[in-house]
């Protein structure tokens, strides 16, 4: 049975309502599925930045006092000075002033005893079984986080929460001739990392329920203290890694979106690893707060909007179908040949007037104009496919042109500096290195002086193509002004830059050109580095070495 056409009224207002679906369906299924996706997403990029930070204020931290103590140990006072000597209290205090949290600094004799103390704290006390004092009889020392009964209860404050913990930085003391003289050490309060973390939590943190834990090698929560007291008696999770940011209970029932940093060993070469991680939480419920509150307006907001069109919609059906109709009566009589039709439709508007006048005229018109509107349509579709080919071909010359040097068909310093931004954001993201090389042509406008530009041209062409063919497929050489040259090597050490340097430079030097014989080149050697504010600080570190090879004597590879 076919069913009969539906009223234009009722098309118009199944539309709208339609409409109103097709559009609120998609919008809540982003609202609940996408946007919920990339919200942990981003929410876990701004923990993991927090944590990165606060890893990076923690080891900057140990490191400065690791470098006072042992900076302080290798004075003229502490190598040459008789041990008995009064200026030593003067220095181990002028030292203890410099940092809030030093609880206690003292100077031993070879066997451990405390000659030099601040406040005369532990004055004459035995520390030879002291791990810093054993450790550091041998090389610099920094310990993990232990109590300290004895000294807290010497200290004047007696309002801190037992018990005390502290962390020792510790030095050998050496004389002139190399020989062991004394230990240096110094006990911080291990109040000190409130301080640090709260320098980093960002504003509102607490309101937005951002925790911040510091954890040992052995996972156990060190900072805050006393982690047992607080609500649901948290542990730290073992399996999460430096990247990840997942959802984890820490032990309880409550879900975390958690992230995870490692805290650099303040003690370089792997010496005495204290193996410190940050780890960073917020509640599930938290994190998701702004998706349930989002959800919920724009629920409300497309059933409002869902009411509204439905309304508008009926209205404006109304309005619409009543001259519609009348029209498609005249249309049905003109198509069956009745041509005395008068067009004298009710419109209400001056669109549907038009409308009728225009129907009338082009009942007349309608067929002598098809096949022409048929021929000028195939025309301008054939001659705007043929303009668009041929713009997008000079647009993708002029891209070419606008990043190659046209003399050695190299990239140009446009085309350097893009692709040393993408290195540096890509160091940034996977954490691997990657190497520059300044290079640049020794006595070259002698050269030119000599030869002529031509001949000039010619070794610059010679010297480009020995350089490509001495890298690897993957990295980059550009031609960035003059005689200069730019290369980029991906994920590459000092070590693995100076070999390639050294393989460019001796390519180049056993290469003679016609009429000139042999060209050598001068290279400086960088290394990008995580800690670099901006992609361009590792070349003009390369350039600086390059000038250091220049007053070297040319023809050679120079680094740090």
């Amino acid at each position: 049975m076919k069913l009969k056409p539906r009223p234009l009224h009722t098309i118009i207002v199944s539309s709208f309502i339609a409409l109103v679906l097709l559009l609120g369906f998609p919008t809540y299924l982003y609202i609940n599925k996408i946007h919920t996706d990339q919200l942990i997403s981003d929410r876990g990029a701004v923990l993991r930045t927090l944590a990165k930070g606060t890893a990076t204020v923690l080891a900057k931290n140990m490191k400065e006092r690791r470098r006072e103590v042992e900076l302080l140990a290798q004075t003229p006072l502490f190598v040459q000075a008789s041990l008995d000597s009064k200026e030593f209290d003067a220095s181990l205090a002028r030292l203890h002033r410099s940092y809030a949290h030093y609880s206690w600094i003292g100077l031993t004799d070879t066997h451990g005893k405390v000659l030099h103390a601040t406040n005369d704290h532990l004055l004459g006390t035995d520390v030879s079984a002291r791990p810093w004092f054993q450790h550091a009889s041998q090389e610099v020392y920094v310990g993990d986080l232990h109590e300290a009964k004895l000294l807290a209860g010497l200290l004047p404050n007696k309002t801190h929460e037992w018990p005390v913990r502290f962390i020792d930085f510790a030095s050998p003391v050496y004389d002139e001739s190399g020989k062991l003289r004394a230990v240096l050490g110094a006990h911080a309060h291990w109040r000190w990392t409130a301080e640090a973390v709260s320098e980093v939590m960002p504003e509102g943190a607490a309101k937005r329920k951002i925790e911040i834990f510091i954890v040992n090698g052995n996972n156990e929560i060190i900072y805050p203290d006393h982690p047992e007291k607080m609500p649901g008696n948290p542990m730290a999770p073992k399996e999460l890694k430096g990247d990840d940011s997942t959802f984890d209970n820490w032990g309880g029932k409550d879900s975390y979106l958690t992230t995870v940093a490692n805290v650099g060993e303040p003690v370089a070469d792997g010496k005495w690893p204290l193996g410190w991680k940050v780890m960073v939480r917020q509640p599930r419920s938290q994190v998701l707060s702004e998706v349930d509150n989002l959800e919920k307006d724009i629920t409300l907001g497309l059933v409002a909007v869902g009411l509204i069109f439905i309304s508008l919609a009926w209205l404006l059906g109304h309005f619409i179908s009543r001259p519609i109709i009348q029209l498609a009566k005249i249309a049905k009589q003109v198509s069956g040949g009745d041509e005395t039709i008068q067009f004298n439709v009710s419109a209400n508007s001056r669109e549907l007037k038009e409308l009728n006048s225009a129907i009338e005229n082009m009942a007349v018109t309608l067929l002598a104009r098809k096949h022409a509107l048929e021929d000028a349509n195939r025309d301008l579709m054939s001659t705007v496919a043929e303009r668009t080919a041929e713009l997008e071909a000079a647009n993708n010359e002029l891209r070419q042109l606008a990043r190659r040097d046209t003399l050695t068909g190299l990239p140009n310093r446009l085309a350097a500096k893009e692709q040393l931004l993408h290195e540096f954001n890509r160091m940034i993201r996977s954490q691997e290195p990657y190497a520059v090389l300044m290079m640049d042509i020794d006595f070259f406008k002698r050269v030119n002086d000599t030869y002529g530009h031509a001949t000039g041209d010619a070794v610059l062409t010679h010297v480009a193509t020995h350089i490509q063919a001495s890298l690897r497929k993957t990295d980059f050489v550009g031609r960035i002004g003059g005689e200069e040259f730019l290369v980029i090597l991906p994920m590459t050490n000092h070590a693995g830059a100076m070999s390639i340097a050294e393989k460019v430079r001796a390519h180049i030097e056993s290469s003679p050109v016609d009429p000139v014989g042999k060209v050598t080149v001068s290279i400086g050697v960088s290394v990008a580095a995580l800690d670099q504010s901006d992609a361009e600080m590792a070349v003009r570190q390369a350039d600086q070495y390059l000038y250091k090879a220049k007053q070297a004597g040319r023809n050679q590879v120079a680094s740090v």
